[in-house]
């Protein structure tokens, strides 16, 4: 497109917002005006007296239900983010380590650590960022759907798609936004570079976002999605769900990371530290729901050790390497768990979401 015509553009773009902001505004314009025009035509002269409320005690969740949906939202993040918080790395990036503090029951405690994979780390995943090129063409409806959209691939696994279960929404979408909410306070942290930068054969096929690679936004989105709700619709209850590489929820995960590898954005490393942080929060959330069956452990995730046990010392990211890595492996490190305090508001938000999942057959 040459400049007069993206000129041209832009101003039709402006003028249809100006005419869609205009014809709205008229609407709550004319609203306004008959509804004054309404009362002055039904009022009585004299009006009775004002009715004395008689207020009905509700619990909290119950009016979280009857608030605008961004309030309630922003209430839930409240709840979650105030046990949450993220000590920053040293001044020497050689050695940067990035921790995610829970406030737990019996004080703060370190939930996850993040090492910082090296330099050397990263331009050895750039052959894998190249090599994943060659799936570009077949991926391209993915990636570019994923660019804002992961849930309504895991809604194609499940059956807990809109008005049906609504309360369950809002607990996906309130894992999402803790997710990038702490995502990117490490990414602050971190500042590492994209893959484009260690070579100019990257050439990624969608934008490159603004902020740093490490650790992967939509692997800490996806994975916390594939946990939450393999632990909200595992079938016993007093056992903690499993991650296991033929899930389709966290088979799911693994791809939408990979596909940020396949665009160019991402390196393996960034998704495998990105699937632990997204584990990691869909188990605190489940903790401030009281669900105890479900730990938390604390894990120490060392980059620069990712794919040193793997076959020929690949540090590719694949969701069977992911589970080999979370049953011991010298790149992740598992104490013991976290227990979280209990939100009486997201427990009752949780059971809700369960019972919608109890419903999926009527």
């Amino acid at each position: 497109m040459n400049a007069h015509n993206a000129h041209n553009a832009h101003n039709a773009h402006n003028a249809h917002n100006a005419h869609s902001g205009g014809d709205a505004s008229f609407a709550a314009e004319s609203l306004s005006l008959a509804l004054i025009i309404a009362r002055e035509g039904i009022g009585l002269a004299e009006p009775p007296a004002p009715a004395v409320p008689q207020p009905e005690p509700l619990a909290p969740i119950r009016r979280l239900r009857r608030i605008e949906e961004e309030f309630a939202h922003a209430i839930l993040m409240f709840e979650m983010l105030e046990t949450l918080t993220v000590t920053p790395p040293p001044a020497d990036m050689a050695e940067a380590k990035i921790k995610l503090v829970g406030r737990g029951a019996s004080g703060d405690k370190t939930l996850l650590t993040l090492g910082l994979p090296t330099a050397a780390n990263f331009e050895t995943e750039v052959a894998l960022v190249l090599g994943y090129a060659d799936l570009r063409s077949e991926r391209l409806p993915e990636i570019t759907v994923q660019t804002a959209d992961l849930v309504s691939f895991f809604l194609s696994i499940l059956p807990l798609r809109g008005a049906r279960a609504p309360m369950t929404q809002r607990l996906l979408a309130l894992v999402m936004d803790v997710a990038t909410s702490a995502v990117q306070r490490i990414k602050l942290g971190f500042a590492t570079p994209r893959a484009e930068m260690f070579s100019d054969q990257v050439q990624p096929m969608i934008a490159t976002p603004l902020h740093g690679s490490f650790p992967s936004g939509h692997a800490t989105q996806a994975f916390a999605l594939a946990t939450l709700l393999s632990i909200l619709t595992r079938q016993d209850s007093a056992k903690a769900a499993p991650i296991h590489s033929d899930s389709q929820l966290f088979r799911m995960a693994a791809r939408i990371a990979t596909n940020r590898t396949v665009a160019g954005v991402h390196f393996p490393s960034d998704s495998a530290a990105g699937a632990i942080l997204g584990i990691t929060l869909a188990r605190w959330l489940a903790g401030r729901a009281g669900i105890t069956s479900e730990p938390c452990p604390s894990m120490n995730f060392k980059g620069k050790r990712w794919g040193q046990t793997a076959p020929n010392h690949s540090r590719d990211f694949y969701i069977a390497r992911l589970c080999e890595v979370l049953q011991g492996d010298p790149c992740l490190v598992i104490g013991s768990p976290v227990v979280a305090p209990v939100s009486d508001l997201i427990a009752a938000l949780w059971a809700e979401a369960e019972a919608e999942w109890g419903l999926r057959w009527s």
